[in-house]
């Protein structure tokens, strides 16, 4: 097996075990229809409820939301985006964003505006990697039907300003709030008050590919967008997959549990980095001082990103690159770009990204190796 120094957990984390228990346990032993009437289907149907309580009590939900199943964040922000955007398009067709996104909430919305007519508007981003409140309130008025905020960013970790977007939207009824949190649970303190919808997805807080969740207050408001068997309020047709949904609640369980432990630990291992950053001249960090702890990019300008991923790889630490692979200026990170960060900077850059199952050891041989990594690079940076 590969013997890796993994701080690519942005990406992806390993499984939990009691997770995988619990997945390969239902398939084994409840492996009916939740659907069907017999008395096997009305027992996975039971297990199906028990394991939204679960989630309900885990995520303090009060039972003020429905849970759906869904296959991973990508489909759950689809899902919202497109059910909640077509069902207000006649009362409130305009939609606010920010560069800040993920693709399957960007690439949605720019969808939304370019083929169905909708209303696109941009939320400013701060050198500081947060939304503008000031410029949201400014843009905001009572045709807009839908605005849509990660709770984390998945490229240089900030933490965004989820309370003060639900305040400015007291105002406006008719507007929507969808969080895409898939970075957030189990890292940081997570609060869902005043959210209308929000993703989730499996794999990022060590449960299984192909697991996610959307929490909505309203299914019902929201225009399906897969028809078929009526199951999951109708929004979402299709046998549901109960051994995924069962681990699932005992992978949010799990990470909701250890928030606390794991939020202390990982940002000490984000001091230690940022400390040992601070002795090699040339290389900048670009992630803020109050981002999340689990994730930190950094700048090495005049070096591209893939030559970096490259050589920390042959070290056997894997990391990402947060630049595409051309270094035109319409294709760099637009995340680092609306914090003001440089061309030079942005193509140099790297995501560093922690997680449950990240030792001190992988810290220690990561600084260790870093110093191999800066001397192969160092007459390059600029």
């Amino acid at each position: 097996m590969l013997s890796v120094i993994y701080l690519d957990n942005a990406a992806t984390t390993k499984v939990d075990p009691s997770v995988l228990n619990s997945f390969v346990k239902v398939n084994e032993t409840l492996y009916y229809n939740p659907n069907s009437p017999h008395q096997a289907g009305l027992q996975a149907e039971k297990l199906l409820q028990q394991a939204k309580e679960q989630i309900n009590q885990a995520l303090r939900l009060n039972h003020s939301y429905d849970i759906i199943f869904t296959s991973g964040a990508t489909e759950s922000n689809n899902m919202a985006l497109k059910g909640i955007a077509y069902r207000k398009k006649d009362t409130a067709n305009e939609i606010i964003t920010s560069v800040l996104e993920h693709p399957s909430v960007l690439e949605v919305v720019r969808y939304l505006a370019e083929k169905e007519g909708f209303v696109l508007k941009y939320v400013n981003v701060q050198s500081n990697g947060q939304i503008d409140i000031e410029h949201l309130k400014s843009i905001m008025n009572e045709r807009v039907g839908l605005v849509t905020c990660m709770y984390v960013n998945n490229i240089m970790g900030q933490i965004q300003p989820i309370q003060q977007i639900v305040n400015v939207l007291k105002d406006y009824p008719k507007a929507h709030f969808h969080v895409d949190a898939v970075q957030a649970l189990g890292k940081i303190p997570f609060n869902i008050e005043g959210i209308d919808s929000l993703s989730l997805s499996g794999h990022k807080f060590n449960g299984l590919k192909g697991q996610g969740l959307l929490i909505t207050r309203t299914a019902h408001n929201i225009e399906p967008i897969i028809h078929g068997g009526g199951q999951e309020y109708g929004v979402r047709s299709g046998t549901v997959n109960l051994p995924m949904a069962v681990s699932m609640a005992k992978a949010i369980n799990n990470a909701m549990k250890q928030t606390d432990e794991l939020h202390q630990r990982l940002s000490s291992y984000q001091q230690q980095i940022r400390a040992m950053v601070l002795t090699y001249p040339g290389i900048k960090i670009n992630s803020p001082e109050d981002a999340a702890p689990q994730i930190i990019n950094l700048g090495f300008p005049g070096v591209k990103g893939e030559v970096l991923v490259n050589a920390f790889s042959k070290q056997d630490i894997m990391v990402s690159t947060t630049s595409a692979c051309s270094s035109k200026r319409g294709k760099l990170n637009e995340v680092l770009l609306a914090m003001g960060i440089s061309d030079r900077q942005i193509e140099g850059s790297i995501r560093i990204s922690m997680g449950q199952m990240t030792t001190q050891k992988d810290i220690d041989n990561f600084k260790d190796k870093f110093e191999i990594i800066y001397e192969e690079v160092k007459e390059l940076l600029k």
